[in-house]
């Protein structure tokens, strides 16, 4: 599997109801391993509506191609997603289809920059995190870039 792939895949079933649309899938065209993931849904199958059907369908099939780890991951994300606020979901729902439509260069930017957070420390992490809230009170961004750290920070 592409790496990127790899590292998206969680997102993008996550948000796959952004984008689920189409015909009502019959529940004899799903694999016997998409079946035994639905299993709940059988009986109401016909009645849950073609929207429905292809999320749960398009996400089952995602799920099959899964490693163990993103399965992991993927359940992680998903509680996150339960216990946020709905102004936070709909803030980030916006922010992913914002993504979306950003050329590869302004993704490989974002995923650079993902990459060289997680390789800070945690008294690094706040020292950036204290800035950036400085930088979005102040209105600035993304007029401004911002600054790297300095060994006087750390």
């Amino acid at each position: 599997m592409h790496p990127t792939l790899k590292s998206t895949l969680p997102v993008t079933i996550l948000f796959i109801s952004l984008s689920a649309t189409g015909v009502p899938v019959p529940w004899t065209e799903l694999s016997p391993g998409q079946q035994k993931l639905l299993k709940s849904y059988a009986r109401d199958w016909i009645s849950l509506g073609e929207s429905k059907q292809n999320k749960l369908s398009n996400t089952s099939q995602l799920w099959l191609q899964m490693t163990l780890e993103q399965r992991k991951r993927l359940k992680k994300r998903l509680n996150s997603w339960k216990r946020m606020k709905p102004d936070a979901r709909l803030r980030t729902k916006k922010w992913f289809q914002w993504y979306q439509q950003q050329p590869r260069e302004v993704k490989q930017r974002i995923q650079f920059g993902k990459k060289w957070y997680q390789g800070l420390s945690a008294k690094e992490k706040k020292i950036v995190h204290l800035r950036w809230k400085r930088v979005v009170k102040l209105n600035a961004y993304p007029l401004k870039a911002p600054s790297s750290l300095t060994a006087s920070t750390k």
